[in-house]
């Protein structure tokens, strides 16, 4: 199966578990609704997956308070019609996707996790050290025999502490890599991007589907959307120097230095023409102070930058 359509039918399961959530947590739940219900939850173990996060999720926000005035509209606009019903679990099933896109769901999976801008290091129980980048959360799972951590969004570093008895495997979407002692960033796929593995010393086994490689240290693999592993050399230690709070570029085109600051910011990054966006940028930027990394943008490219609000900002290329 490829990425594309496993993640399409990720987001139809969590889309159906989140409507399902909020159907029978209604006092207008049918006898008929149920039924249905536990015929979908007996097509997949996916379906029971996904219904019990969601499920965990709506109690955590039952306590939520809602403004009277809120509640007051609430009230006059609720309909017992089958209509208005379905209007009501479309919303809340919009609510739980919605929280699912800026993080909150993975979040509330995680063991650890960094907000916007954050980069934090942890140490596991086993020694293993882990930088986690900007809006990045993971979950662990250690046993006697092995070593599990999932990237469930964003991108950490492993320095994994050497155990050959209790192989190291972290998960990051589709992507996976094996490894008994090395350094090694994984980043999980999210969005268009399909993820990548860059190691920084050691070898790692990286697994994708039925597909295996080993990748050694200063190579890159990266997964495309088709689910094929490409294997190439790569300067780790630039594409990691997030982990001493710096943001390193060489000749890369202005489009994708963007979309880098953007990760380490609130709001949205937008650039306008293909000239400016092909632009080439070198430089080292303090990822900690993305408005200092656009000023340096426009005193040094013929681009303008715009700030249109806190959230939105402009780049486009300045006229004569």
């Amino acid at each position: 199966m490829s990425n594309k359509r496993a993640r399409k039918d990720k987001d139809r399961i969590a889309e159906d578990a989140a409507g399902w959530v909020a159907r029978l947590q209604s006092s207008d739940a049918t006898e008929e609704d149920h039924k249905q219900f536990a015929e979908w939850l007996a097509l997949d173990p996916a379906h029971r997956e996904a219904h019990g996060m969601y499920r965990r999720l709506w109690g955590e926000l039952r306590d939520v308070p809602i403004p009277s005035d809120r509640l007051k509209k609430l009230a006059r606009t609720r309909r017992r019609t089958a209509a208005a019903r379905a209007t009501g679990f479309a919303v809340v099933a919009f609510v739980f996707l919605s929280m699912h896109q800026i993080g909150l769901l993975d979040r509330l999976r995680a063991d650890h996790s960094t907000s916007v801008g954050e980069v934090r290091m942890v140490a596991l129980e086993d020694g293993t050290q882990v930088d986690l980048n900007t809006d990045t959360a993971i979950s662990v799972s250690f046993s006697e025999k092995a070593r599990r951590v999932t990237v469930l969004r964003g991108e950490a570093f492993f320095d994994v502490a050497k155990n050959p008895a209790r192989p190291f495997t972290v998960e990051g979407g589709t992507i996976s890599a094996v490894a008994v002692g090395t350094r090694y960033s994984v980043h999980s796929a999210t969005g268009g991007f399909h993820g990548d593995i860059q190691v920084e010393e050691g070898r790692v086994d990286v697994r994708t589907g039925s597909e295996r490689v080993t990748v050694d240290a200063g190579h890159e693999a990266t997964l495309n959307a088709e689910g094929k592993v490409t294997v190439r050399p790569a300067d780790v230690g630039s594409t990691t120097a997030w982990r001493t709070g710096k943001l390193v570029f060489s000749n890369r085109p202005l489009r994708d230095v963007l979309a880098t600051l953007e990760r380490y910011r609130k709001g949205r990054i937008f650039i306008l023409d293909e000239a400016a966006a092909g632009s080439r940028v070198s430089g080292i930027f303090d990822l900690t102070d993305t408005e200092e990394a656009l000023r340096e943008i426009e005193t040094t490219l013929p681009v303008t930058v715009t700030r249109l609000t806190g959230l939105m900002v402009i780049v486009r290329s300045r006229t004569p």
